[in-house]
């Protein structure tokens, strides 16, 4: 487990040492390492940064916390209120895409451990 989480820190210094002091996102840059570290140790796998479908899932997440319907769990009948239905359906829509997304991940690890067996 060290080992992994001491790559992906390299990899962060990386990145950090690749803007030269210029600014920018760096809670981007940490989200995708953590998510980088969680995802090597439940899959196996380390997502490059620049991957299509590693950034998408980690839209999706930043997404998916940032439309958590607190106010709808609170009282669900706000629900069929126009801007509350639309931010559920978003939130709903959201959470598809990432268990789609994870799903691909599994089905592609057990094809894998199917060729190692």
């Amino acid at each position: 487990m060290e080992t992994r989480i001491l790559r992906e820190v390299e990899e962060m210094i990386n990145k950090v040492r690749a803007e030269q002091g210029r600014p920018f996102d760096v809670k981007l840059l940490t989200m995708t390492c953590v998510a980088n570290i969680i995802m090597n140790m439940m899959f196996g796998l380390r997502f490059d940064h620049t991957d299509p479908a590693f950034q998408r899932l980690m839209s999706d997440s930043n997404k998916f916390l940032a439309l958590f319907p607190v106010q709808t769990e609170m009282f669900p009948a706000l629900r069929f209120i126009p801007p509350f239905k639309k931010n559920l359906a978003e939130y709903v829509a959201t959470t598809k895409r990432i268990v789609s997304c994870v799903d691909n991940i599994i089905s592609a690890c057990i094809e894998v451990s199917y060729f190692i067996y």
